[in-house]
């Protein structure tokens, strides 16, 4: 039985190989873009033959695919995971803790990829529909959480305060390979803080 269970419970080598592969693939195309991130790149990346990371990816349109599935429900993971983490009380504070803290949330690689893939999505109905569903439900989620924690906030304040956390977030996020300096993050962090300010009056 306990055999059985440590069987079950070990990724196949398969598994770790795929995410191995999605790893550098997100890394390059953070650092060079959909169309400059190549195969030898994503390779060196990876510590993988180029033939192997092919057999993974295939071609061009086929990465992006793969890319699309893999960034996106790496998002849907993260926004579940984060409003699973919420305590009942003190929602909020925690919610802007985890967003904005320098160890957790999405990696900085992630969300230059999900902005690679919308700067595609401009000729790309079906990508452009998908990344659009999947910021919109990450707002959501964050609107949801933060109307259980102000059940008495008025609901427009609640939308606004979602969507600009999202916003102060996702730039946040996206800007961290700059190395901005501290005081920049700490006044989004701050602005995040006062959206919340506001809920807290109207409870």
């Amino acid at each position: 039985m306990a055999d059985g269970a440590s069987m079950v419970g070990r990724p196949s080598t398969r598994d770790e190989r795929y995410v191995q592969v999605m790893q550098a693939l997100v890394r390059c195309v953070a650092r060079f873009g959909l169309e400059g991130a190549s195969l030898t790149q994503i390779a060196a990346e990876a510590g993988l033959t180029r033939p192997l990371i092919r057999h993974h990816l295939g071609n061009r349109d086929e990465m992006i695919a793969a890319l699309q599935d893999y960034v996106l429900q790496s998002f849907a993971d993260q926004t579940q995971a984060l409003v699973a983490a919420l305590p009942k009380d003190a929602a909020g504070p925690t919610l802007i803790d985890l967003l904005f803290s320098d160890t957790t949330g999405s990696s900085p690689d992630m969300v230059l990829a999900f902005a690679a893939l919308t700067a595609r999505a401009a000729e790309d109905a079906d990508l452009r529909t998908a990344c659009r569903a999947s910021l919109l439900e990450f707002e959501a989620a964050i609107r949801g959480a933060l109307g259980q924690a102000y059940p008495q906030a008025d609901d427009r304040r609640v939308d606004a305060a979602a969507h600009g956390i999202v916003a102060l977030y996702l730039n946040v996020a996206s800007l961290a390979p700059l190395d901005m300096p501290q005081e920049w993050a700490q006044t989004a962090r701050t602005l995040a803080c006062k959206l919340l300010a506001e809920l807290e009056s109207d409870a």
